[in-house]
């Protein structure tokens, strides 16, 4: 049965899987994007080599209907294709060559593909569109992989429908809406009620479209604290100056999403 996206769902609230005494994550944004070729199996591939916690990618759609790791609508910023990608077949988007840093080519793999080749990674999957819900669920019930997922950065009801179609065991953050409202109590210092929470993570940006939000020192301590009071983990995309790692480690966030994996793991570890 496909979901609705118009509708709350009747699963139960994720797991609260955060613990004030865990270590916070390296999560590896495409793979470590500054690394290698962003969303590319040779970016992940470092990015567990060099010991990321977790990996991060992105749900786009070819004309043929496979779910495929990619962030942007268009080929045209990293790849040797242009136009909107799902103009283009699985056939023709596995050879299209994707460009990293320092002269690196990789390829487009199936969210399939990723999830089956890295069986034991924690894995944070943005869901670009709607119509991306029931490929992902059917790659992520293939592999079998439902418990090391969690979806993030889109509405709360798309959210919801991938959980519907997998599993009870699939983690997701805060959707849009329910990050506004959080956001929301954060900036004027409010408490939200005790049954706000729908997700087991809040995905924050640091200053997304100019806005503050992690950017700012007191806003971060209120959004920690509360979040934390609520059970639910922070983790903050996307960071790449080792002065701003070093900030929200300092305050507690529990998960940093960074294109360079290798600094963030150098500071944890210091």
């Amino acid at each position: 049965m496909i979901p609705s996206v118009l509708r709350l769902s009747s699963m139960p609230v994720p797991t609260r899987t955060w613990s004030p005494h865990d270590r916070p994550l390296v999560i590896a944004h495409r793979g470590g994007a500054a690394l290698a070729p962003e969303n590319t199996v040779l970016a992940f591939e470092q990015a567990v080599a060099l010991g990321a916690d977790m990996l991060e990618t992105d749900v786009q759609l070819t004309a043929d209907g496979y779910a495929v790791a990619f962030h942007d609508d268009t080929m045209d910023r990293v790849t040797n294709l242009a136009g909107p990608i799902r103009s283009f077949t699985l056939a023709q988007v596995r050879g299209a060559a994707v460009y990293g840093p320092d002269g690196q080519v990789g390829q487009i793999p199936t969210i399939a593909e990723l999830l089956d080749a890295f069986p034991d990674a924690r894995w944070a999957i943005d869901v670009k569109n709607g119509d991306s819900i029931v490929p992902l669920a059917q790659a992520i019930n293939a592999t079998g992989t439902a418990s090391h997922v969690c979806v993030a950065h889109a509405w709360d009801s798309w959210l919801d429908g991938v959980r519907e179609l997998t599993s009870e065991k699939l983690e997701r953050s805060l959707g849009w809406e329910g990050l506004a409202r959080l956001v929301a109590h954060a900036k004027a210092g409010t408490t939200p009620p005790a049954s706000f929470s729908s997700g087991a993570w809040v995905h924050i940006g640091w200053q997304p479209a100019g806005i503050s939000l992690m950017s700012s020192v007191t806003f971060a301590d209120r959004m920690i604290s509360m979040s934390h009071e609520m059970g639910m983990g922070v983790r903050v995309w996307t960071i790449n100056r080792e002065d701003r790692m070093r900030r929200l480690l300092d305050q507690g966030v529990d998960g940093i999403f960074t294109d360079r994996p290798d600094r963030l793991l150098s500071l944890r570890g210091a």
